[in-house]
């Protein structure tokens, strides 16, 4: 059966169509020691080394969480290429038939120690989260600030109110 010349250019471009490219994205996650959970954005996503596939580019907040090591929480920006770029990205990531990579990197050292929360800071959280819970739908009105954490009470040792 031969196809009428009209519908062959149509066809070529619906089989153009129906082979998008499959991009890979990948943030691949590292840490001096290994073994730290990892938070991504708040949800937890594995034990470093660990990669996570990523859909969307932008601003994720990384958290690593290691016992007898601070806390690491930083932010990564996953910019996009410029292929991923509008107008760019209606022809590379639907009409072009290539499978692309995208792999992203981010190596993180921890500090040893531990995560102390000290008085002074536990009673300024404890002081907001009474004037919140005792506000109305609107919202609290007067919301007291931190208390500031002094340089000498940040090495812990004595719990006197």
């Amino acid at each position: 059966m031969r196809l009428p010349s009209p519908l062959l250019p149509l066809l070529a471009l619906a089989v153009l169509l129906s082979t998008g490219c499959a991009i890979e994205r990948t943030l691949r996650i590292t840490s001096v020691p290994e073994g730290a959970t990892v938070r991504l954005d708040g949800q937890e996503v594995g034990v470093t080394p660990v990669v996570i596939p990523f859909e969307y580019y932008g601003v994720r907040r990384v958290t690593l969480y290691h016992e007898g090591y601070l806390t690491n929480s930083t932010t990564v920006n996953l910019k996009a290429p410029w292929t991923a770029r509008f107008p760019w990205d209606l022809v590379t990531e639907t009409v072009l038939p290539i499978r692309r990579r995208d792999r992203r990197e981010l190596h993180v050292v921890l500090t040893p120690g531990e995560d102390v929360a000290t008085i002074p800071s536990l009673r300024s959280v404890i002081g907001r989260a009474g004037v919140l819970r005792h506000a109305g739908p609107e919202g609290p009105r007067d919301l007291p600030a931190p208390e500031p954490i002094e340089p000498a009470e940040l090495q812990g040792g004595d719990d006197t109110p």
